[in-house]
């Protein structure tokens, strides 16, 4: 008789079991599907981040980049999810990066929620509230300030955009590293809408290179007309003519050259 009984016990502990990861796996399941998703940020992110760059107008040079996954964070009860950002960054004259964010919080009229943060070395940060996203406007070093459009702990992924060399932007970074001696190791593209069209941002990391006094190698490449940054002590030149931006760096560990060219609204 003890022999059915275990039986039974069994069968019960077992279709408990069952019923217990059964309704885990609805829970979860329902749990996921009310969790934030970047999917749905993605664009406002990148419309906070194009209305900063149109408000700064021509007082900079731009260049735009890809929604990415920043950090990660805590989504949930053993979930895991991620801060996701889309950036700029602007080139100015040293000296002038606060007029430059004050210029871009008198721009973010209307939906945005601003407020500047206290001075640091002379210039206040910019940061405005659009829905869960948060955009700030900061100063990275002299005359580099960040635009950055972060989102709040999301699931999901985003994606890189490759570029053309055919294209107008991978033709003009080729002929740039060109100019340096060297060439594409990869090319990217990224494009944002604006009111009046889309800002288009196309970026190359080059091969190995000696990336030493750009200036000197890249200035006579600078079109008559364009208005070029100072760059201060960092290795790089930056320019605007017209709606069209271009800088060229040296990456960090000064054996590579980045170069992006990037077309306004």
């Amino acid at each position: 008789m003890r022999v059915p009984g275990k039986r039974l016990l069994i069968a019960a502990v077992v279709v408990t079991l069952l019923v217990a990861v059964a309704g885990f796996a609805v829970w979860w399941r329902w749990d996921g599907d009310r969790q934030p998703r970047v999917g749905d940020v993605v664009a406002t992110m990148n419309t906070a981040v194009a209305d900063a760059v149109v408000a700064a107008g021509e007082n900079a040079a731009v260049t735009v980049s890809a929604v990415v996954a920043a950090a990660e964070c805590e989504l949930g009860f053993l979930r895991r999810g991620r801060v996701f950002t889309a950036k700029a960054d602007l080139y100015t004259d040293p000296g002038g990066e606060e007029s430059l964010i004050t210029t871009i919080e008198q721009g973010l009229t209307g939906r945005y929620v601003t407020r500047r943060s206290d001075a640091v070395a002379g210039v206040r940060a910019l940061q405005a509230d659009v829905g869960p996203v948060r955009l700030s406007v900061r100063r990275l070093s002299p005359g580099w300030l960040a635009v950055t459009a972060r989102s709040e702990c999301s699931a999901g992924s985003v994606g890189t955009g490759t570029a053309d060399p055919a294209t107008p932007g991978g033709a003009a970074v080729t002929s740039l590293l060109a100019t340096v001696g060297t060439r594409p190791a990869g090319l990217t593209e990224q494009r944002l809408k604006c009111p009046n069209g889309e800002i288009v941002t196309v970026s190359a990391v080059s091969e190995p290179v000696d990336a030493g006094r750009l200036a000197t190698r890249v200035n006579a490449t600078v079109p008559a007309g364009a208005r070029q940054f100072a760059a201060y002590d960092a290795n790089r030149v930056a320019y605007r003519d017209g709606p069209t931006s271009v800088v060229v760096a040296a990456t960090d560990d000064g054996t590579a050259v980045t170069a992006q060219h990037t077309t306004n609204c």
